[in-house]
């Protein structure tokens, strides 16, 4: 069985001036332009808020059960399409739409799994 000593020690210089340099360093922070910072940008965002916010609400929120049918109604049309090969008749300025909507969706994908990672570099395996 292992007995455990508890060795209290003596701050050293080096902890002791460690210590001074952040009660130095606090002691410098002004509190009160952290406060007037914030409270400026609170005051910059809040008419931004108050005009899109509502918007993010109805947007980014989960669909209502009144939209259901439309829903259904526009992935019945997709499969259709899909089945007659009807999506190949679509202008030239569509057709680069849909490419580059495709891209920004895979890029937004990868920059998602780069920060779920948390790092560029691949998984650890």
């Amino acid at each position: 069985h292992n007995d455990s000593i508890v060795v209290l020690k003596t701050p050293t210089s080096t902890s002791l001036s460690m210590a001074s340099k952040v009660s130095k360093v606090l002691s410098q922070l002004n509190v009160g332009k952290v406060a007037s910072v914030a409270s400026a940008t609170v005051g910059k965002a809040t008419p931004y808020l108050l005009k899109y916010g509502p918007v993010v609400v109805r947007e980014m929120g989960p669909p209502m059960p009144s939209q259901i049918p439309q829903i259904q109604k526009g992935v019945s049309s997709l499969v259709k399409s899909a089945t007659s090969l009807s999506f190949l008749n679509v202008s030239v300025k569509e057709a680069v739409q849909g490419v580059l909507l495709g891209v920004e969706v895979g890029c937004w994908f990868y920059v998602g799994e780069i920060l779920g990672r948390g790092s560029l570099i691949g998984y650890d395996v």
